[in-house]
């Protein structure tokens, strides 16, 4: 509901979508709490339904529109939390608190902290202006061994935390023996 107390206007899918994943929720937990089988049906047709309706913000349309389609969205997403909320599936916190958990993970696990992964990420961007692919490459590369995961978005790169990937440097390292890194520049990624 919004703030005056009126019922929100959403779109009659949207309507449609809340009541029979309310109902379905109801039947399905009355009947031997068949939980497994909450997350499929109505409840997967709620999750296509916001599926399209990102969708449809992201085509031009009249404000009215927009409003009515947000609004749904909103409904909609409040609808499947509660849902997800009772049945423990629900995230303490956001998926953007645990994007932020996992980098600081990373960058500690790496030696790094993130003004020196933006600083690679420009310096690889200078590389590939230049056209050295392979040099860019290494760099990613680098980085991956790291667990620091380059992502080319248009024309910027961002990086996200992923698991470290051994290098293909023809050199096994024995037990306690380093293996020196290939360059990098900005301080050999402190390594």
């Amino acid at each position: 509901m919004p703030n005056d107390g009126k019922p929100a206007r959403i779109s009659p899918d949207a309507k449609e979508c809340i009541s029979k994943l309310r109902n379905e929720f109801q039947v399905k937990m009355s009947d031997d709490l068949s939980t497994s089988l909450i997350l499929t049906g109505a409840f997967l047709e709620a999750l296509k339904l916001v599926n399209n309706l990102l969708t449809m913000l992201k085509k031009k349309q009249q404000k009215q529109q927009r409003l009515l389609v947000i609004q749904s969205l909103k409904e909609v997403e409040k609808e499947v939390t509660k849902i997800l909320d009772v049945l423990g599936l629900q995230l303490p916190c956001s998926y953007n608190e645990v994007l932020l958990q996992l980098k600081e993970k990373a960058l500690t696990r790496a030696g790094l902290v993130e003004d020196d992964v933006i600083r690679l990420i420009n310096e690889r961007a200078e590389v590939r202006r230049n056209k050295d692919f392979l040099k860019s490459d290494q760099m990613r590369a680098h980085l991956q061994a790291k667990g620091i995961a380059l992502m080319d978005v248009g024309t910027e790169t961002i990086w996200r935390p992923c698991v470290p990937v051994q290098q293909e440097s023809g050199i096994v390292p024995s037990e306690g023996q380093k293996v020196p890194p290939k360059p990098e520049t900005a301080e050999e990624c402190r390594s």
